[in-house]
């Protein structure tokens, strides 16, 4: 597959009330297609790939399902304040895009809830810098939402 866009870097917000640490973020390319390999058939192929394309991907493990994988930097990030990962992790449209970000928090360590967490990137992407905003929701739930130019997306941490 040729790499057809890419990212520049990605914004983390820290909008918990402590600071967060030791940030790794994973970017897996699945050779799962996203739907849009067939834009004669639109919604009907897409409904179809997703229905019958059931191959789990794991982002925390090598395997033949992905076709790249960038684990991204650490750093610290006070409470309010906003930092960037430098790196320039890419796409392609036509196939599924998972993501694993971890981080401590207080000394704890936490991450997306599941391993398949899937947000995938468009061309309208391409050259943009998404954000990663961490924050609680229904007291101390602590939620990641992903927001890209294609559309936004949110996943539950969980302590690990």
């Amino acid at each position: 597959m040729a790499r057809a866009s890419q990212l520049s870097g990605i914004n983390i917000s820290n909008d918990l009330d402590e600071e967060i640490s030791e940030i790794q973020v994973t970017s897996v390319i699945s050779n799962k297609y996203a739907g849009v390999e067939s834009p004669g058939f639109g919604w009907l192929a897409t409904g179809w790939n997703y229905a019958t394309d059931l191959r789990y991907v794991d982002t925390t493990v090598s395997d033949e399902s992905s076709q790249e994988k960038h684990l991204q930097g650490t750093q610290m990030i006070k409470a309010g304040d906003r930092g960037h990962i430098e790196c320039q992790p890419w796409f392609n449209e036509k196939y599924r895009h998972y993501w694993m970000f971890k981080c401590n928090i207080v000394g704890k360590r936490f991450k997306i809830n599941k391993n398949n967490a899937q947000c995938n990137l468009w061309d309208v992407d391409a050259s943009s810098a998404p954000s990663f905003v961490l924050h609680n929701v229904e007291g101390s739930t602590v939620r990641l939402t992903m927001i890209m130019n294609s559309g936004n997306d949110y996943f539950t941490m969980v302590e690990y």
